[in-house]
């Protein structure tokens, strides 16, 4: 968002001259000031010598044409621009505000006692600062929080913003009637965990939950968006911070309560500005012709087509010149939705790696200095692009950018008849964007153009110049994609390594994912299934002694890394509420020692039961210690992967290694699997008929569990109604069941396999059962073992479902639970399962870390 001192800079390229016109810089209506706001307003200082020219970059399309027509000619089509708008802006404003407060409260919950140490430590630091300056604070407290609003009223009335004050104060209202009815809720005991957080006893009762003051002045604050206000702003962050230190002195509110006033007085501000939105800043159509006029561009009609291309306002213009009439692409972009498409992109940066995706800007001005950089710089490499022909600030709040766009029909529409011609036209277009390392982002279907035999870009894209060179490999792979949708993987391949080199074109396959492409692409890819591996099979195809190529991680973050996070802070919750119930050292300090080394010695079989599956299930022959080694690093890359995922892949590997070839090594690995699947379901059967049928069992389902269990089979079998859902499990899990099954068949034929493959399995399962019998044996309890065997299957269940590293969390709390049912104590059943995890889940991590190390170091892995 630009702020005042931006203001008084033109965005030109030119002459360093004033602004066309002038606003508003708080919340920003748009409008001319009057002789009676300029003498009011001395923020914003200006001379009519100065608003009479507007600021741009002086060039003309043409340096022969006739001087540039009067603004009252240029015919301006738009539809009227709505006085308020919702800024994109606001709504990640909104989200950060509330996961603040959420997380605080959270945070301030798990950590009660660092919460009450740092709360006196910032008492006793403050209250160590010399008298005069807390008499100060005091009094700029007590006189600042009953004449902010007054001033900030005042500021509204002058500035004729009566419905923004209206806003203004009905914001305050809201958040004191919060804090009013929080305080009713705690003071009547119903206050419930909130009470806990931010309150503390007093010999009354409790201290204020919130504190009214700073929620209704901070919201007011927000709604009338005082940030850039000169003499308002800094005064109402003085008094908002000597309130809170004066609040915080006096013991009336916690800290916990003075930081959640903060937020959601924020968080309240912000949701009034999205319910009733803001005044507009966007500049109208005939403000923008104005600007292009009078920076030299002859142009006689403009014609809004798009009121929201990828944050901007794209206009056509035509214009009048000496070779007669010419179209230009003029975009403008305006505060109101500039922070649309830096949001996402700020999004693309938090979710992929660094050198990735470039960051947004956070200014217009560095916004149209991209812009006309890449410009440049396309015109300077001979490559046909969007030539700006202008560019220039339009009022304080949007600046225009107009291009002369180049000619030709996106490649998407040419398709198959792109001749052989053009194709390697294509590609030496991209080696000379890489010759100069210069990377374009966006080199999708549609920004492809082919006139002839000229190649051009419809668009400038968002990319960097000196890039690096994974940003130069990813447009690449996004330029193979692109040719590969229009013609076909095949000519694609061809084309582009006669053109650029088989070694040049390698250097893309590991780049070749649909998350490094941009949206079209993959959207057209959505329509045209199977291009994209395709074309990887025939790249990869080029070398054939190279098996497997690794994808580049692209990803920072994903959606099973937020749900891993969530899913792991959500457990750490249960389990540390249910720790905190009991003295666990002194719970342990009472186990008895002989089950916990039968414990450890059960958990260590858990790994030779898997080892002896693999070795079953292969038709060659493995060594036992590399392959229990490998079964340890499974259990290390648990903490990265769930379980299943590192599993398979690391067992497929160290089979491929181990000298069979790739598909057998899948095959193999799908047998084991099935057999560890066969295991696990005939023993839950026979564990849950002994357990029915045993004199004391508890363990019976509730009426809840039952129903729950019958939504999720209904669920299910919904799910396999929707064609898509039908179409993944044909396409991606049917193949592997049948590459699975002639193994299946070969191993049924030699029954030494067949019985190590059983017997690994069994002992897997049997040995993680023992091990849960162990834990509870350890601390006392002595539960039925079929019921035990119950809940082991029932906690592996839940683990399988959450998606957290080896189901942290979900087996926690699913066996806790179990034990509970069956009649274990709570103060037994918790250390037991944690007792259990210990040596089951995080002891083996350590040695799965060395055995990884190991096995890379002689190439078994």
């Amino acid at each position: 968002m630009p702020d005042d001192s931006e203001h008084a800079r033109p965005l030109g390229h030119g002459v360093d001259v004033g602004r066309p016109a002038q606003a508003d810089d708080s919340t920003g209506e748009h409008m001319r000031p009057t002789a009676e706001q300029e003498a009011v307003d001395e923020t914003e200082p200006e001379t009519e010598e100065a608003s009479s020219v507007p600021a741009g970059r002086a060039e003309t399309i043409d340096p022969e044409a006739p001087t540039p027509v009067p603004p009252a000619d240029v015919d301006v089509v738009e539809p009227t621009i709505p006085e308020r708008v919702r800024r994109p802006a606001d709504v990640a404003r909104l989200v950060v505000a509330l996961l603040l407060l959420v997380l605080g409260l959270l945070v301030a919950d798990l950590a009660s006692g660092t919460r009450g140490a740092v709360e006196q430590d910032l008492t006793d630091v403050t209250s160590g600062l010399p008298r005069v300056l807390l008499t100060l604070l005091s009094l700029v407290s007590g006189i600042g929080v009953l004449l902010v609003p007054i001033g900030v009223g005042i500021d509204l009335v002058v500035r004729r913003r009566g419905l923004q004050l209206i806003q203004a104060l009905g914001a305050a209202v809201v958040a004191g009637v919060i804090v009013i009815v929080l305080a009713v809720l705690v003071q009547s005991g119903n206050g419930g965990f909130l009470t806990d957080v931010l309150t503390r006893p007093t010999p009354t009762g409790h201290t204020g939950p919130l504190d009214i003051v700073i929620v209704s002045t901070v919201s007011l604050l927000t709604v009338a968006d005082i940030s850039g206000r000169k003499w308002i702003w800094p005064i109402a962050v003085t008094v908002v911070v000597a309130t809170l230190v004066t609040t915080l002195l006096s013991g009336a509110m916690t800290l916990a309560a003075l930081a959640a006033s903060l937020l959601l007085g924020w968080l309240v501000g912000i949701a009034v500005r999205l319910v009733f939105g803001v005044t507009s800043t966007r500049a109208p159509g005939r403000d923008v012709a104005d600007v292009l006029v009078a920076t030299g561009v002859p142009l006689r009609r403009l014609e809004l087509i798009d009121a929201n291309d990828a944050g901007d306002r794209r206009y056509l213009g035509t214009t009048e010149i000496s070779d007669g009439a010419r179209t230009v692409d003029v975009h403008v972009i305006d505060r109101d939705t500039f922070g649309l498409a830096s949001g996402r992109r700020f999004l693309r940066v938090l979710r992929l790696r660094s050198g990735f995706t470039r960051p947004p800007a956070l200014t217009l001005r560095s916004e149209i200095e991209h812009r006309a950089l890449m410009g440049l710089v396309l015109e300077d490499l001979g490559i046909p692009a969007p030539r700006p022909v202008s560019i220039a600030e339009v009022g304080p709040f949007s600046a225009v950018i107009a291009y002369l766009e180049p000619k030709g029909r996106p490649l998407a529409e040419v398709g198959p008849d792109l001749t052989d011609a053009q194709l390697a036209a294509v590609f030496r277009l991209s080696e000379t964007l890489h010759r100069r390392r210069v990377a374009h982002r966006a080199l999708s279907p549609q920004h492809v153009l082919v006139d002839g035999d000229t190649v051009a870009l419809a668009s400038l894209g968002s990319g960097d110049v000196a890039a690096d060179d994974i940003s130069l490999r990813i447009d690449l792979a996004q330029l193979l994609t692109t040719v590969a949708l229009a013609v076909g993987p095949e000519r694609t391949v061809r084309a582009a390594t006669e053109t650029l080199g088989e070694e040049a074109v390698l250097r893309a396959v590991p780049l070749l994912q649909s998350v490094a492409l941009t949206p079209e692409t993959r959207e057209a890819l959505r329509e045209r299934r199977g291009v994209l591996k395709e074309l990887r099979s025939r790249l990869v195809g080029l070398r054939p002694s190279i098996e497997h190529v690794e994808p580049v991680q692209l990803r920072r973050v994903s959606a099973r890394a937020v749900v891993t996070v969530i899913g792991a802070a959500v457990a750490a919750y249960f389990i540390l509420t249910q720790l905190t119930q009991f003295d666990l050292a002194t719970v342990f300090r009472e186990a008895d020692w002989r089950w916990i080394a039968g414990l450890v010695l059960f958990a260590a079989s858990t790994f030779a039961g898997a080892s002896l599956a693999l070795a079953g299930a292969s038709p060659i022959h493995l060594r036992f210690i590399r392959t229990y080694m490998t079964q340890l690093a499974v259990a290390f890359s648990g903490l990265v992967a769930p379980a299943a995922v590192g599993n398979i892949a690391l067992n497929t590997r160290y089979l491929q290694t181990s000298g069979l070839q790739p598909t057998l090594a899948g095959a193999s690995v799908g047998v084991a699997q099935v057999a560890q699947f066969c295991s696990y379901f005939v023993l839950l059967v026979i564990s849950g008929v002994l357990a029915g049928t045993g004199p004391s069992v508890s363990f019976s389902p509730s009426p809840v569990l039952v129903a729950a269990i019958l939504a999720v089979v209904i669920a299910a079998l919904g799910l396999l109604a929707v064609p898509k859902i039908r179409a993944l499990l044909t396409e991606r899990v049917m193949p592997q069941v049948r590459s699975a099954l002639p193994q299946v068949l070969e191993t049924f034929q030699h029954p030494q396999r067949l019985a190590q493959l059983l017997g690994g399995a069994l002992l897997l399962d049997v040995s993680f059962v023992a091990a849960l019998v162990c834990a509870t044996r350890a601390f006392g309890a002595e539960p039925s073992l079929a019921s035990v065997a119950v809940v082991y299957f029932a906690g592996a269940i839940v683990g399988s479902a959450v998606p957290t590293p080896g189901g942290l969390g979900g087996i926690e709390a699913a066996m806790s639970f179990g034990l509970v049912q069956i009649g274990v104590d709570s103060a037994v059943a918790v250390p037991a399962v944690i007792l259990y995890r210990l040596a089951t889940y995080w002891l083996p991590i350590p040695f799965g870390w060395f055995s990884l190390n190991r096995l890379q170091k002689v190439g078994a892995l």
